[in-house]
């Protein structure tokens, strides 16, 4: 066998035996979150200079303290409940937690209570080691959650949601499936299954052999985060793209990467569990999961506006100080070349009153709206 993970290649290899080629879906979500060797159930993913990539969280706290901000400004726009808990999932080793937690202290969010949902115990231990003293209660599925008014927050944690791959013939789309031939990994063709058909129905025609990918967790997700949350927001910080954007001709190979040790990749099929895999989230299809399960798209932006409008304050006191750790990490977190475009902002709510002005938002557009 390929690679260097035999105890999930053989796990993998016996499925597709039993049940023939699986859903590119499947096969990721065996790499990323199989609970024995899965890239993020192990503990294997690490972020950083001396890790497998970076992310805004990598530079420093800053990030978590402009975030801390806005939840000041929902809490405020939720009419200051007494009853208020923060959520956050994908929290990985935790710093974002705690850099946020640290920045609410001295506000009259100080005690707030921080739930996180982390399915994984190697997770949970590296997030309790920092967070062990602090008001955060772990839960191992969003469906054990209590009801709350409240935020849920998250820092690339769509991009890890498993997704189907799909090719163009030119009048239409097919499935590429995972097959087991030879000792390798390799992709089949196979018609959409239901539930993958009814999203690349949406899809308009391209040209044969352009591929894409769709996430089919979005409105499962919602369903029940709505039972959890009755009133409040969701707001998420992740690199992707609209349906239109993610369809341009120049993307006619995908987003589909991987990633160890800073170096990318285009080859999800072979050592998994040994690298991230990751693609660009389709916000026009997160919107839509959404709407289904009776959330409110508020607003859509990019990083950098999404931060300039945040951080304005920020930006004030730090003028003149050239030096500043604090700014040059902010800088990082802006630039258009690096991050700030790259990455997107989108905001939902849920019971909440129309009317109220996020700072995040105040440079979105209308046309900026996924779609």
């Amino acid at each position: 066998m390929s690679g260097k993970s035999p105890g999930l290649e053989s796990r993998l290899a016996a499925e597709i035996g039993a049940g023939g080629p699986i859903g590119f879906g499947r096969f990721m979500d065996y790499a990323l979150y199989d609970p024995d060797f899965g890239y993020y159930a192990t503990g294997a993913s690490r972020v950083g200079k001396n890790g497998d990539y970076f992310t805004n969280v990598s530079l420093g706290p800053v990030y978590g303290e402009i975030l801390a901000g806005q939840f000041l400004e929902m809490w405020h726009a939720l009419g200051e409940p007494a009853e208020f808990s923060l959520l956050e999932q994908g929290a990985n080793d935790g710093r974002l937690a705690g850099d946020i937690l640290d920045a609410l202290a001295g506000t009259p969010l100080g005690g707030v209570r921080l739930n996180i949902v982390e399915p994984h115990a190697a997770l949970r231990e590296a997030q309790k080691g920092g967070l062990c003293s602090r008001n955060v209660k772990w839960f191992e599925r969003l469906e054990d959650l209590p009801e709350m008014c409240g935020i849920h927050f998250s820092n690339e944690l769509f991009d890890a949601f498993p997704v189907h791959v799909v090719r163009s013939t030119g009048d239409s789309w097919v499935e590429l499936r995972v097959d087991f031939k030879d000792g390798r990994f390799c992709w089949t063709e196979a018609p959409p299954g239901p539930g993958l058909a009814e999203k690349v129905s949406m899809f308009p025609k391209r040209p044969p052999g352009f591929t894409s990918e769709i996430c089919t967790g979005f409105q499962d997700f919602f369903r029940i985060l709505s039972e959890k949350i009755p009133r409040g927001f969701l707001l998420a910080v992740d690199y992707g793209l609209t349906t239109s954007a993610l369809l341009e001709e120049h993307r006619r190979e995908g987003t589909l990467r991987c990633y160890r040790n800073h170096r990318p990749d285009s080859r999800p099929l072979d050592e998994p569990g040994r690298k991230d895999i990751t693609a660009h989230v389709n916000f026009s299809l997160l919107a839509e999961g959404a709407d289904r399960a009776g959330w409110r798209l508020e607003k859509f932006t990019d990083q950098h506006h999404f931060l300039v409008g945040a951080a304005t304050q920020m930006l004030r006191e730090l003028e003149g100080a050239a030096n500043s750790p604090k700014l040059r990490s902010l800088t990082s977190l802006l630039h258009p070349e690096n991050m700030g475009r790259q990455f997107q902002a989108i905001l939902f709510s849920k019971g909440v009153a129309p009317g109220f002005a996020l700072s995040g938002f105040r440079y979105a557009r209308d046309s900026d709206l996924p779609a």
